[in-house]
């Protein structure tokens, strides 16, 4: 197992501010915060100290209600059980200076004794009705955090794309839950390797990627202990994906003191569960693609086998009949005959042969097989297909008007294979000479071959306009599906367009900032 891993910053995680939740606030424990009670015990003496220079102004309801507003002021402010000792030191004071005898805690006359047992429940009530108010108030806050972060959490998942995304998100989060240390791990060859931590450059102690071992191949979580226990100081979950393991991340333990470490520990529960489903779909989304991919493959490959029953049968019965001929009537027939058979021989044979090369690109390009680039000049590969192209087609008028070219990254072999099969097609269905062009147009280079003929089908010009390679149109042969193909590997495109009276097939490809 990879113990320490050097980590490269994240810039998504450094931009990311997912919604904070609210502090622990221990003002509702037990033990009142110092400060809490300090602050309580100077309001309480602040009014005592008013309530008593005025005495002799101020009757004794109004000297009540000060003494009440100052039990709801410490019970709202500092908590439930200072709101208690607010009320019992605010009925001492209101005895201490309002009832006789005054200055003292004694209490002669019945009708006092009913004032201050008054006092003191109207105290306690406000002080506890203020408390947990405000605990309420607090609760509802924390829980609202919790929801917001859900969501939000939810709604990144549901945007991501794959996997790696999925780790990123849920570490941002894990990271404010538990507000210390977050990591995410995956595994590789025997054990673990470190692929992402929160805050960054952070490394996992050796026990803690121990721990996380034993959770990676037990398939359960691996708690902290205690604070103040020996052990790790990570909390590790494993996250399962269509029954095979994950990646395994970590939070820092929670406190066991916080009043809000139920709720932190659920959002990160559901968190997680929001994290395996996320990585389900992205599995379920893989295979369907593959299988999406798979049946083009099939629809492709029967299209192509249907359409070259045609086109294959015809050279292969010439040749067959070619060759049959020459073997049972040879002797007998005169030169020039013979010298017929064996020239069709040979052009049924070159025609079976570009087929095959044909084929053999589409299969690359359907395959996914890279490019070999490297620096190309588009005119010497223009050419190169020009001049192939007369010798296949000697009575057919071919021009070629390249000029000065720049540079291009490009695989020539693909390349010339391109313009032959545009000549090729205006060959095929359009009269007259073809002139086959290099021009510059902003940062592409443009080959074109222009021709007198019809132009393409409207179906076949629509679908060389669209992405993917399948679902060519009838009257497509060949020819310009591989042309699209070896556009779209080498990171240009195909056109097709009208200019004047004949159709102009271009293939565009991006010129390199070097080149220009």
């Amino acid at each position: 197992m990879d113990k320490r891993p050097a980590l490269a910053p994240d810039p998504a995680m450094e931009s990311f501010e997912p919604p904070r939740l609210p502090p622990d606030d221990r003002r509702w424990m037990t033990t009142p915060r110092p400060g809490g009670v300090l602050g309580a015990a100077l309001l309480l003496a602040l009014v005592a100290l008013a309530a008593g220079q005025l005495r002799e102004f101020l009757p004794e309801n109004v000297s009540i209600l000060l003494f009440l507003t100052a039990v709801l002021i410490n019970a709202a402010a500092f908590g439930f059980w200072v709101g208690i000792a607010s009320a019992l030191g605010a009925i001492a004071a209101f005895n201490f200076l309002f009832v006789e005898p005054h200055f003292t805690l004694h209490i002669s006359r019945p009708h006092d004794l009913v004032t201050v047992a008054v006092f003191l429940l109207a105290a306690s009530l406000t002080g506890l009705l203020a408390g947990r108010l405000r605990e309420q108030v607090e609760a509802a806050k924390t829980r609202a955090a919790a929801l917001e972060m859900l969501s939000q959490a939810s709604a990144e998942l549901a945007a991501v794309t794959g996997p790696a995304e999925v780790t990123r998100i849920v570490l941002r989060h894990l990271n404010r839950l538990s507000e210390g240390p977050a990591v995410a791990l995956a595994p590789q060859g025997n054990g673990l390797h470190l692929i992402a931590a929160l805050p960054e450059g952070y490394a996992p102690e050796p026990r803690e990627l121990d721990a996380a071992d034993i959770a990676f191949r037990h398939g359960r979580a691996e708690l902290a202990p205690a604070q103040g226990w020996n052990g790790q100081r990570l909390s590790f979950y494993p996250l399962q994906v269509e029954g095979s393991p994950g990646p395994v991340l970590g939070h820092a333990r929670l406190a066991p003191d916080r009043r809000d470490r139920d709720l932190r520990e659920r959002t990160i529960e559901v968190m997680l569960r929001q994290a395996e489903q996320a990585l389900h779909r992205l599995s379920l989304a893989q295979a369907a693609e593959a299988e999406r991919r798979r049946a083009a493959a099939e629809e492709t490959r029967a299209a192509l086998l249907a359409s070259l029953s045609h086109d294959l049968r015809t050279p292969l019965a010439t040749i067959l009949g070619a060759v049959t001929t020459l073997r049972e009537l040879g002797v007998t027939l005169p030169p020039d005959s013979q010298a017929d058979l064996l020239a069709a021989i040979e052009e049924e044979a070159e025609r079976l042969a570009r087929y095959v090369e044909k084929l053999l690109q589409l299969t690359r390009l359907n395959a996914g097989i890279a490019a070999q680039m490297t620096w190309v000049d588009a005119g010497d590969a223009a050419q190169a297909a020009v001049a192939r192209a007369r010798r296949a087609w000697p009575d057919a008028q071919i021009l070629a008007e390249t000029g000065d070219l720049p540079m291009i990254r490009a695989e020539a072999g693909l390349l010339e294979q391109s313009v032959f099969n545009l000549v090729e097609n205006a060959v095929k269905y359009a009269p007259g000479p073809i002139r086959v062009t290099g021009t510059v147009d902003g940062d592409e280079l443009v080959l074109a071959v222009l021709d007198h003929g019809p132009g393409l089908p409207p179906a076949v010009a629509n679908w060389l306009g669209q992405d993917g390679l399948t679902g060519a149109p009838a009257g497509a042969g060949l020819g310009l599906p591989i042309c699209k193909g070896i556009a779209r590997t080498l990171g240009g495109r195909l056109t097709a367009s009208r200019d004047g009276a004949g159709a102009k097939l271009a293939l565009r490809l991006p010129i390199p900032e070097a080149a220009a």
